[in-house]
């Protein structure tokens, strides 16, 4: 796993011991970086279930201002913390050993810009985020979410009020699904 482009290009990222990340793969996230371009400049990234950082830091390294990345595994924000040295990205980058609902519910920054939630499939993981999302002060209207799941990870982003379906992209049996506060 690398990072694709911008000041870390092609710096190669180490990933958590004991295979329980799944990172994604570069086809995905390449795609996922040349639809969003245009808003990544001076971003403030939050990268929810994190895992080795991959999407923030690729953020970062195209230009992004800021990234947060929230993680429970211990095993995995240490990862994201030596990979964010490897890149040379560590002065605009923090990381948070805790649950991504309670970071939700708990941190006070200023409004995030781009959020990338891909949590471990399958695992109802989902559904109470989206449920507070809309209440958390962390976002605006203009924040733009992208969740990373499994075609069978039935979200239905369509049929919530507080949200408004953007796009949703499919790449065998992952989905990329983007979003908005309405």
């Amino acid at each position: 796993m690398r990072v694709i482009t911008g000041s870390a290009k092609g710096r190669k990222l180490k990933m958590p011991k004991g295979g329980k990340t799944r990172p994604a793969m570069d086809k995905v996230k390449g795609s996922t970086f040349n639809i969003i371009a245009s808003l990544v400049s001076d971003a403030r990234f939050l990268d929810l279930f994190a895992g080795s950082g991959n999407l923030g830091i690729e953020g970062l390294s195209r230009g992004g201002s800021y990234a947060a990345f929230v993680d429970a595994s211990r095993e995995c924000t240490k990862t994201i913390s030596e990979n964010l040295e490897i890149t040379k990205l560590s002065d605009r980058g923090k990381v948070f050993t805790m649950d991504c609902l309670k970071f939700l519910q708990t941190f006070k920054a200023d409004p995030f810009d781009i959020v990338f939630i891909d949590p471990p499939y399958l695992k109802g993981l989902l559904e109470p985020l989206l449920n507070y999302i809309p209440e958390c002060s962390l976002f605006t209207k203009e924040t733009l979410f992208i969740i990373e799941r499994q075609k069978k990870d039935i979200i239905g982003i369509e049929t919530l009020p507080a949200y408004k379906l953007l796009d949703e992209r499919n790449f065998g049996d992952t989905v990329l699904t983007f979003f908005r506060l309405t």
